[in-house]
């Protein structure tokens, strides 16, 4: 998807009618609502479900920006709850773990540096 050249506007309804896919087909518990995508970027809404978790991973060259929007998660070591923030720079590992929680909801932004 190309970046756009008008502005994208989703209801809350909206958001609920976009396909809850899983992340990964090997990673069960984790699925996701793509907002927006172009080559680089994507912004997005994940649910990770109550004893589930991604499994630790570096994103190469992009940075990792999470909002969580209910639940909690342990994130690089901190449980994060509703309306915590989170950066994650390129190569750092981390891991969104629910396995002790009753799962999450994150929007997510995940961007080039400089973005």
């Amino acid at each position: 998807m190309d970046t756009p050249t008008s502005p994208l506007v989703l209801t809350a309804a909206d958001v609920a009618a976009l396909p809850l896919v899983p992340l990964d087909p090997a990673i069960p518990g984790v699925a996701h609502r793509i907002l927006w995508r172009n080559h680089s970027s994507i912004a997005g809404v994940m649910r990770i479900d109550g004893g589930h978790h991604l499994g630790s991973h570096a994103h190469r060259a992009n940075h990792h920006h999470m909002w969580i929007v209910d639940g909690a998660a342990e994130i690089v070591g901190s449980l994060v709850g509703p309306g915590g923030y989170v950066h994650i720079p390129a190569g750092v590992e981390h891991d969104l773990d629910a396995r002790a929680t009753s799962g999450c909801t994150i929007f997510y932004l995940y961007l080039p540096p400089g973005a």
